[in-house]
C-alpha cells in the first residue's frame, strides 16, 4: 500500500488530503493529529479540506473507506480466492497479510498492525459515527472469512452444520489478535509465527459447529 505522500493541486487534492490523513492517523492517533497538520502534510490549504469533507471525522471516513479497499485489493482477494482448500487459502492468507503489513512498515518506519482495531479502541466509545463505520469495515472481513466457511463446508472440509458465521468471528478475532502481537512486537514476522493459530479452524469446537 502507498503511503507516500506528494503536493497535490487539482483534482489531486482529495486524493493528497486522504493519504496524508492515512499515514498520519494510521500512525499515530485520531486524537493526535490535527485538521491543520494533515493539510501541511497534503500540500494543501484548508480550504481545500473543507472543499471535499464536512471536517476532520468525514476525511477520516472516506479514509477508512480507501483504506478497507486497498486491505480487500491487496489482501482479502489474492489470499482467500488465489488456493484451493480451506488449509491453503488461511495460509495464503496469513502471507498475504504479512506482506502487506510488511510493506507498510518498509515505507513509513512502523507496523501499524490493523488500522480498523486501532481506531475502535481509541475512539470506539466516544465517537459512534467512526464506531459504526469500522463495524461495517469488519463485517465485511468477515464476510469474506465466512465465504471461505461455506465453500469448506460445501466442499466437505467442515461438518455440514458448521456454525459458519461463529468460525467467521472466531477468525476475526484471531486476526486481530495476531495484529496486536505484531504492532506490539513491530515485527511482521509475528504474523508467520501466530498465523498457524488459525489452524484451528479446520477442528472447531462442538459449540462452533453446531448452530444451537
Amino acid at each position: 500500500m502507498d503511503t507516500t505522500i506528494s503536493n497535490p493541486t487539482g483534482h489531486d487534492s482529495r486524493e493528497g488530503l486522504l493519504k496524508a490523513a492515512r499515514e498520519l492517523i494510521v500512525g499515530r492517533s485520531y486524537s493526535a493529529v490535527g485538521i491543520a497538520e494533515i493539510c501541511a502534510h497534503a500540500g494543501v490549504r484548508k480550504g481545500s479540506l473543507y472543499h471535499f469533507f464536512p471536517g476532520k471525522e468525514a476525511l477520516t471516513l472516506a479514509m477508512l473507506d480507501a483504506l478497507y479497499a486497498d486491505f480487500e485489493r491487496e489482501v482479502l482477494i489474492p489470499g482467500l480466492t488465489g488456493a484451493n482448500g480451506l488449509h491453503a487459502r488461511i495460509k495464503a492468507f496469513v502471507h498475504a497479510i504479512h506482506a502487506f503489513e510488511a510493506s507498510i512498515q518498509a515505507e513509513s518506519g512502523q507496523l501499524p498492525g490493523c488500522p480498523f482495531g486501532n481506531l475502535a479502541v481509541e475512539m470506539g466509545t466516544h465517537n459512534p459515527t467512526l464506531r459504526q463505520a469500522i463495524r461495517g469495515h469488519l463485517d465485511a472481513v468477515t464476510a469474506h472469512f465466512r465465504s471461505v466457511l461455506d465453500d469448506a463446508v460445501q466442499d466437505g472440509e467442515l461438518p455440514p452444520h458448521t456454525d459458519t458465521d461463529a468460525l467467521a468471528e472466531q477468525w476475526l478475532a484471531l486476526m486481530e489478535g495476531i495484529l496486536v502481537m505484531a504492532k506490539t512486537d513491530q515485527d511482521p514476522a509475528t504474523i508467520l509465527r501466530l498465523g498457524p493459530a488459525l489452524g484451528a479452524l479446520l477442528n472447531p469446537t462442538p459449540e462452533a459447529r453446531h448452530e444451537p
